[in-house]
């Protein structure tokens, strides 16, 4: 007996969730935090439906508390990736978009397809989603205060305040990033991906952690073109017949985490990358693309280039990556 799909849309802050019990869809919604999955047992429970087949969207952090507390508490959950979601959202012919109605075209894909059941990741990884989720408040933070010092103007106080809390961020930063690379030296699997990342020029140990913990395993993401559609750095075009033809641009539907985190390494890679810097000059050469766009083109390049040394298992070779003529 097929056990019922759970569908579960995951946000920042919310879980959307959908379920068919009495015959009929149901919905309801959950604060994405300890209490709320707890909640979310709590009313599967009183909703009697037993075990369910939850599956989500591979959201990076977002994802991975409420799959362990499903998963602990004997549920099967699958984790698919979001590009398989959209597509076939698309073949549902539905108009209105909305976090309950991605809930229950998740639910319903679950349903047809039943993904493969998900593996929790290692509790090395698991820290290091945890270390990476604090490195980023403290980034923002430290930024905040950077463009508060700004506005302070001449007053002591002020700016002393200021600059003490700067330099308290910093701090942070450094000892997670020491906490990070501890994590990743004492577990041979984390390890032997983190030096395959940095074999390739313009990656450094900033972003080989930052992939390790946001891009999700080859289980998910099995090629290349889902790994940029990932990161939402695919390109999208509006056309409409001869008299509508905007300029392409990138979705952003993706991991903005991860896009963000290629933009300056991939900047250094344009300069000391044989193969980002080749596709660079090539399309300098061009004169079709803008500087801005150049640059997504080379963070795509990256990513592809990071994906295909964790997929094959081999170091970074310039000859294999340069960009075909």
């Amino acid at each position: 007996m097929e056990l019922p799909a759970l569908g579960i849309d995951v946000s920042k802050e919310m879980l959307d969730v959908s379920v068919i019990t009495g015959g009929k869809p149901l919905g309801k919604q959950f604060a994405n935090t300890e209490s709320g999955h707890g909640a979310l047992l709590g009313w599967l429970k009183q909703r009697k439906l037993g075990q369910v087949h939850a599956c989500l969207e591979a959201t990076g952090r977002y994802s991975l508390g409420v799959a362990l507390t499903l998963h602990e508490a004997g549920h099967v959950v699958s984790i698919v990736n979001p590009a398989q979601i959209r597509d076939f959202a698309r073949t549902r012919l539905g108009r209105n978009k909305s976090d309950r109605v991605d809930a229950a075209h998740i639910r319903e894909y679950a349903a047809m397809f039943r993904p493969a059941a998900w593996q929790p990741p290692s509790s090395a990884l698991r820290r290091l989603c945890d270390l990476q989720t604090m490195r980023a408040g403290f980034v923002a933070s430290k930024v905040e205060w950077q463009n508060r010092a700004g506005s302070v103007g001449g007053d002591a106080a002020a700016n002393a305040l200021a600059t003490a809390t700067i330099a308290h961020f910093t701090a942070q930063i450094a000892a997670a990033d020491q906490a990070i690379a501890q994590t990743i030296d004492e577990d041979d699997d984390l390890r032997g991906k983190r030096d395959l990342l940095l074999s390739i020029d313009g990656v450094g140990q900033t972003l080989a952690a930052l992939i390790l913990a946001e891009l999700p395993g080859t289980d998910v993401i099995s090629s290349s073109a889902q790994a940029v559609a990932y990161a939402g750095l695919n390109p999208r075009q509006f056309q409409s017949g001869s008299s509508i033809n905007r300029p392409t641009r990138i979705s952003k539907i993706g991991n903005p985490t991860l896009r963000a985190g290629l933009y300056m390494p991939a900047m250094v890679a344009m300069r000391h990358n044989k193969a980002v810097a080749a596709l660079a000059e090539r399309l300098r050469a061009q004169g079709r693309l803008k500087p801005k766009q150049i640059l997504v083109a080379a963070m795509r390049k990256l990513l592809v280039i990071c994906f295909g040394v964790l997929k094959t298992g081999k170091p970074f070779d310039a000859a294999t990556a340069m960009p075909a003529r």
